[in-house]
């Protein structure tokens, strides 16, 4: 049997973070590695690709408000002249429809392949962390509490119809929603009964 050899190694890293002043910033980081270089005869590992942005986002409306990119490690020179064509994102919505405007602002010659992609990657991580964003400072037990509230109602449908077959228009999980109950995830489930927290039948 021949020796498998690994030849590409791309690598995405997306983290979310709260400002505290109200934003979230979501960074992410693309790397493109040769394992073995340029050949089995260099044997060492090349970065060809290593590039980062950061989106401040407004998470009440999930808008994009400042971005910031860099290019630590690129082909050319030339490659960094397309970096201040990026801001075009400032005041682009991150929800529906973020990822066919990156490509109509963004695709073929109008930027670079490789931040097209890291952002599409990112559009996914702002919607799980703006969970985390609504959470972080709230105690255990307010996890428990469905909402009757009309505006938190339809944050929640808003970021979760049709996203999935789950969370299908016309599925059980949108119609709980609807009418202000919550279904608990079962990690979450998990992690509240571990932390001493006593959950009433769903």
């Amino acid at each position: 049997m021949p020796e498998r050899i690994s030849i590409h190694q791309r690598s995405y890293e997306t983290e979310a973070f709260d400002e505290g002043d109200g934003r979230m910033r979501v960074r992410g980081r693309l790397t493109d590695n040769k394992p073995q270089g340029l050949c089995l005869s260099d044997g060492n590992e090349l970065v060809i690709h290593d590039m980062c942005i950061d989106l401040l986002v407004d998470p009440a409306t999930f808008t994009i408000v400042a971005v910031e990119n860099e290019m630590m490690v690129r082909p050319y020179s030339s490659c960094e002249s397309i970096l201040p064509d990026y801001q075009a994102l400032v005041g682009l919505s991150i929800t529906r429809g973020y990822s066919k405007q990156i490509k109509k602002l963004f695709g073929g010659p109008n930027g670079c392949s490789h931040m097209g992609a890291l952002l599409q990657a990112m559009g996914p991580v702002a919607i799980q962390a703006s969970w985390s964003l609504v959470n972080l400072h709230q105690p255990l037990e307010s996890r428990l509490n469905n909402s009757d509230d009309p505006e938190d109602i339809d944050r929640r449908l808003r970021l979760n119809m049709n996203s999935c077959h789950v969370w299908q228009e016309d599925g059980e999980h949108i119609e709980l929603v609807k009418i202000g109950k919550w279904v608990l995830p079962d990690w979450e489930s998990d992690r509240l009964t571990n932390l001493g927290v006593e959950i009433p039948d769903q």
